[in-house]
């Protein structure tokens, strides 16, 4: 088949290499939450091992052994947030079941005679060590069932049962689900605070679990008005966290892949990000930001690699001995299409054309101008054109190109067409530089 081809030529080595820089800084990412909950020694030498693969341009193993370490790691982020949330909430439940048993305590000790283990008691329970207070109330049930065996102090037994219990075991067992609307508003208090503490610790955190426990001792009447409110504050906060850093997440990949578009308007919306990252929280205008970045880089690299794309075209045609000159790829895109020669050739050349847009590229052997012709040398300079396609192809392959043929007529079916002859000097001086080795492109 060695008459007109279309052709569709992708930049796989420069999609790769955007792609694997994508791939990495998530994994980073993910690496760098675990190690806020514990310490991973192996990560740099991890990221120094898929670092050497993606420069030795080991794709397909880079690219099964990154989707399997991300998977991994950010399970591991998720298992972590899950645990610390749910030891945050016990450890809230544990604070206010304390301050629940030194009430109480108080008010029984307080309807006992004043006496110095009394005082002593009274003032261990006021004081702020948590310690101390759990040692005070313990002993206060101690002093009580000496004063008065018959006193009921069932409840301050299994309050402090309780924070026994929960003091002496490392994982937080699961709580036993409520059955009364109040525990079920205060449970699901702890929870989300427990979540909020796992995202981002803050000042307002601080605060809302001070208000928490404040209202869990309120008296009852107020509590369900009050814990509504509560809950529906901390679930407002939740999703602004989460929101939070889901867009950071996303600014730090279109940092990266800023990173590889070599247009220099890539500064400017690197600095943008950059001031929209100092944000604590996520302005109204940020998700709108990124999108525009996203949008501004698919184009901008699509259209550095249709450059590419033809350069490398132009590249490999003069390998095949045509003539190549400077200034042939702007004239290229300016006309959409561009008729290539061998030296010395006035009879036949190859026409380029391709749309602006889009990856598809025809070539086809054309007759140049009104020089006599026959039918039998079309043919065998058609039947030559086919060898010199195949290297064509190969040359965009070593460059880091794939091209796919589309569409492909048989030598002879379709008459040359014919095209006036550029001038010698109409596309400036010989571009050597065209047909030296490909350079591969600076981004990393």
């Amino acid at each position: 088949m060695s008459g007109p081809k279309v052709i569709n030529i992708k930049a796989v080595r420069r999609q790769q290499r955007r792609a694997s820089l994508a791939d990495l800084r998530r994994l980073e990412l993910a690496l760098i939450e675990c190690e806020r909950w514990h310490a991973q020694p192996q990560s740099s030498s991890l990221l120094e091992r898929l670092h050497a693969m993606r420069e030795a341009e080991e794709w397909e193993p880079l690219s099964a052994e990154m989707v399997r370490l991300a998977g991994f790691y950010e399970g591991e982020v998720h298992r972590l947030r899950q645990q610390h949330a749910m030891e945050q909430a016990a450890s809230l439940r544990r604070a206010h079941r304390l301050r629940q048993g030194i009430a109480q305590m108080i008010s029984q000790l307080e309807g006992h005679p004043v006496g110095s283990e009394r005082d002593y008691l009274l003032g261990q329970l006021a004081a702020g060590d948590v310690s101390a207070q759990e040692t005070a109330l313990n002993e206060g049930l101690r002093f009580i069932g000496q004063k008065d065996p018959y006193e009921d102090t069932s409840r301050l037994r299994e309050l402090a049962a309780g924070l026994l219990d929960h003091g002496t075991s490392c994982t937080p067992a699961l709580p036993q689900v409520p059955t009364d609307p109040q525990q079920l508003r205060l449970e699901r208090c702890w929870n989300l605070l427990g979540e909020l503490s796992a995202l981002a610790p803050s000042t307002e955190l601080q605060t809302l679990t001070e208000n928490a426990l404040y209202i869990a001792i309120a008296p009852v009447d107020q509590q369900p008005l009050l814990l509504d409110s509560l809950a529906l504050e901390l679930s407002s906060q939740l999703q602004l966290r989460r929101t939070s850093i889901a867009l950071r997440h996303e600014m730090e990949i279109l940092l990266v892949e800023l990173g590889a578009v070599r247009a220099p308007e890539a500064a400017a919306w690197k600095a943008r990000l950059a001031t929209e990252f100092t944000q604590l929280l996520p302005l109204d205008s940020t998700p709108t930001l990124l999108a525009d970045t996203r949008a501004w880089i698919e184009q901008t690299i699509a259209e550095e690699s249709r450059a590419d794309q033809r350069a490398a075209v132009l590249r490999a045609l003069a390998a095949s001995g045509y003539e190549v000159r400077e200034g042939m790829a702007t004239a290229w895109v300016e006309q959409g299409r561009l008729v290539l020669r061998k030296p010395n050739e006035s009879t036949y050349g190859i026409e380029l054309s391709a749309p602006p847009q889009g990856n598809a590229v025809q070539t086809r052997v054309v007759a140049l101008g009104n020089s006599p012709r026959n039918p039998q040398r079309d043919l065998e300079v058609e039947e030559t054109w086919c060898g010199e396609f195949a290297k064509a192809r190969e040359s965009l392959h070593d460059d880091g190109f794939h091209a796919s043929l589309v569409q492909s007529n048989p030598a002879g079916s379709i008459p040359l067409k014919i095209v006036s002859i550029p001038p010698s000097n109409h596309y400036g001086r010989q571009a050597s530089k065209l047909r030296e080795a490909p350079q591969r492109n600076p981004e990393k």
